[in-house]
């Protein structure tokens, strides 16, 4: 982590310099490699970040969701009201949680994780931090009320369980149209690792009464990629799309590199410029 640091700074030395000379959160992150270097994968430790104590199971990840979330602040959103209703499905260990909750401390948060491990970390860092308003539920979300085989990553890559999958727990699903049915939601965030597709399917009808939503859309390698899909439904819905890469391949054409089984991973961001 810390060559990774150096190697950032040394690139476009002008340009990280004022970064880490204006931005706090930047300056932070840079310390966060160096003190959480050398810790191994999926090994439980213990953070003071901010004014919150939080428990941590993976390190690594820890530090790509805090760059994303506190650093590049792929969730700062605006809302006209104080108290905005939002669903995080996937909700991991709780940094978008805290997150929101810094930017609209009187949000009304309900935070899905499906990963019985992760969940008590995030029971944890929400709970523990006094964030008794945050419903946490340990539950996946899907396109139906269900039992699934899950596949327990231990960091942020939890995932419904794939066919081959051997090392498996049962979980269970909510089906996504319940907690969307007759109500309106001001921000909804969904990175459910691969299951967006058949979620955002089921959703169709609801998401006229969803003001803003992000979506990771996950490419599996070797599988029919659903993005054109999930366009068509976002579209569909009255949202003005924006794309962001958060992985890819920089030659696709000759070399297309593979994470946690996935060729492409995208942000989508939807908005309603009608004002709803």
């Amino acid at each position: 982590m810390i060559l990774a640091a150096v190697k950032t700074v040394l690139r476009e030395p002008i340009y990280w310099l004022k970064r880490l000379i204006s931005e706090k959160d930047y300056r932070i992150y840079l310390s966060l490699q160096v003190k959480l270097a050398g810790i191994p994968r999926f090994t439980e430790c213990r953070l003071k970040l901010y004014e919150w104590d939080l428990v941590i199971p993976d390190a690594a990840s820890f530090i790509t969701t805090y760059a994303e979330i506190f650093v590049e602040q792929i969730y700062k959103i605006r809302f006209e009201e104080e108290a905005p209703y939002i669903l995080d499905l996937g909700a991991n260990i709780g940094l978008s949680v805290l997150y929101l909750k810094r930017l609209y401390p009187k949000a009304r948060i309900t935070a899905f994780e499906a990963d019985s491990r992760i969940f008590s970390c995030l029971e944890q860092n929400i709970k523990g931090n006094g964030y008794s308003d945050v419903l946490l539920v340990n539950k996946a979300v899907w396109h139906e009320n269900a039992t699934l085989q899950f596949c327990s990553e231990g960091g942020d890559g939890g995932r419904v369980a794939w066919n081959g999958d051997t090392s498996t727990v049962e979980v269970q699903a909510q089906d996504i149209r319940e907690l969307l049915a007759g109500r309106t939601v001001d921000f909804l965030k969904m990175d459910i690792e691969g299951a967006e597709d058949l979620v955002l399917q089921a959703s169709r009808e609801y998401l006229p009464a969803v003001r803003k939503i992000f979506v990771e859309y996950h490419s599996r390698a070797g599988e029919h990629q659903q993005l054109d899909k999930i366009i068509s439904v976002l579209a569909g819905a009255g949202f003005r799309l924006h794309l962001q890469s958060a992985f890819s391949s920089p030659s696709p054409f000759v070399e297309r590199r593979v994470h946690s089984g996935y060729d492409l991973q995208m942000n989508i961001f939807g908005w309603r410029e009608d004002g709803l």
